[in-house]
């Protein structure tokens, strides 16, 4: 499994990062301020839970440990602050890191301030940071495991592959792991199975070697294998939640809702003590299954329970992306509407969440503030609400709001039929299944019929279980299927 609910900081990666490294020193692991030699081993220990065994709630009480020990281990502050799955801890364990960052080695201050750049949203000074202390230890582990893990959440999957490439680090499992998913991500599947095979063969005892190969399969569509890893991985450990979760995530995938809502339950029976964040990871796919059965009232229950528990928590980026996702699906345009303003009333709470997790989800809500606008015919609403998304995405330097904006920008070129300027927009957001819809059709509109297939293609296998793939994929690929799903009936499907 990927380490969930970590590296709520995004980045712009226009930049040399192979050539930076490699003119660089070649030095080792960077030097740490604390003394003392318990701390040391508790450090390795967790490096061995988090990223080798993806034992993440197991890492975070090593660290906490670690904090206690050496209250001015800012850097100790600030891994856990990384791996943490409680957003409040991370907000609060970043301020400790950054609150005794002179206490720390010159090199650990380059990382805190990396990390502190990137929450308060000062993307370029982070960008230098990250550079910086790359430059000096491109061979650190934690250095290099935090920088790939931070650009695979900003989508930058060449460049989180070149970090682990140019590390020279070819037997951590826990980078193997980490760079199985980044090759996923890119499709490139056949060099993402021989990285599982490796890491198996290095941790044949434990369970997330299996766990991983388990959805990684998934991202490629062998749903059968992959539940069979899945399985094998409980059998290595039957405390290994995620493998029961990704089960569930498998069947909700092969369109088996009822038998993967009953897995979901299995496991929230099972596992009472979830971390916060990856508890709301399942709710939120066992919400989506509804969707999938186009059972909109099971669905908006689900969804209301989720974002009334997010308040409860004090959690303002969930509950307010709780609420968009409610927008999103079929209902009339005045009660979508009412969902993405309670999502903003939410956003603006501010509580337990970095300034980059606000901007990023506001910048989500604008998108589909543009989508519904652009769906219900209100053209001045949608060019107003996106200039406002442009604005941020100019002001941000950062992947996910671009993403955003791009998606938000094709939509409405698409809807005005300039099939040919939308293009290059949608383009810019093919990690979303309705940007990826709208761009084969736009393709196909321009008389671009090869890469139209190859776009839909890629639409077809697209093995994400989220709200937006819910929304799409099942469709189309009932329409490929179906014999008598002819020409114009699938184009009448791309222009919904």
């Amino acid at each position: 499994m990927t380490r969930s609910g970590t590296l709520l900081i995004s980045v712009v990666c226009g930049f040399a990062l192979i050539a930076t490294a490699q003119s660089a020193p070649q030095s080792g692991a960077i030097p740490l301020s604390t003394k003392s030699a318990r701390v040391h081993r508790l450090l390795d220990l967790a490096w061995k839970l988090d990223s080798d065994q993806v034992e993440q709630d197991k890492a975070i009480e090593v660290m906490r440990k670690v904090v206690k020990l050496d209250h001015n281990f800012a850097i100790g502050h600030e891994i856990l602050a990384q791996i943490s799955l409680d957003p409040a801890e991370q907000v609060n364990e970043q301020k400790k890191a950054f609150d005794t960052r002179n206490r720390a080695t010159p090199a650990e201050q380059t990382v805190i301030a990396w990390f502190q750049n990137a929450a308060d949203h000062n993307l370029i000074p982070a960008i230098t940071n990250m550079n910086d202390v790359l430059s000096q230890y491109p061979h650190d582990r934690w250095l290099v495991f935090l920088a790939n893990s931070w650009l695979m959440a900003q989508t930058q999957y060449e460049r989180a592959a070149a970090v682990y490439e140019n590390s020279g680090i070819p037997d951590s499992p826990g980078l193997i792991n980490n760079v199985a998913y980044t090759y996923a991500h890119m499709r490139q599947f056949e060099r993402a199975f021989a990285l599982m095979d490796k890491y198996v063969v290095l941790m044949p005892n434990d369970a997330n070697p299996q766990d991983s190969y388990a959805e990684i399969l998934r991202m490629a569509g062998h749903y059968n294998q992959a539940i069979e890893h899945y399985r094998a991985a409980l059998v290595i450990n039957p405390q290994f939640y995620s493998s029961q979760f990704g089960i569930a995530d498998t069947y909700l995938l092969m369109g088996d809702e009822v038998r993967a809502r009953q897995e979901y339950e299995i496991g929230f029976r099972k596992f009472s003590s979830l971390p916060e964040l990856s508890r709301i990871q399942w709710r939120t796919r066992q919400a989506t299954t509804y969707l999938h059965d186009s059972d909109f009232e099971g669905a908006d229950k689900a969804f209301q329970a989720l974002a009334d528990y997010a308040h409860s928590k004090h959690m303002s980026q969930v509950e307010a992306d709780t609420y968009r996702q409610m927008a999103m699906y079929p209902r009339k345009s005045d009660h979508a509407l009412a969902f993405l303003t309670r999502a903003e009333d939410a956003l603006h709470e501010h509580k337990n969440a970095s300034p980059t997790a606000i901007q990023q989800e506001l910048s989500q809500i604008l998108r589909e503030h543009v989508e519904l606008s652009v769906d219900s015919g209100d053209e001045k609403t949608a060019d107003d609400v996106l200039a406002q998304l442009a604005r941020l995405s100019q002001n941000s330097d950062d992947k996910v709001i671009d993403s955003a904006y791009h998606g938000a920008a094709g939509a409405r070129l698409f809807s005005k039929h300039k099939y040919k300027e939308a293009i290059p927009h949608l383009e810019e957001d093919k990690n979303n299944p309705l940007s990826l819809k709208s761009l084969a059709s736009a393709y196909q509109r321009t008389g671009d019929m090869t890469t139209a297939k190859h776009t839909e293609e890629t639409l077809a296998n697209f093995n994400d279980p989220t709200l937006e793939q819910a929304l799409v994929v099942p469709a189309f690929r009932k329409c490929l299927e179906n014999p008598s799903c002819n020409t114009s009936t699938k184009n009448a499907f791309m222009k919904q």
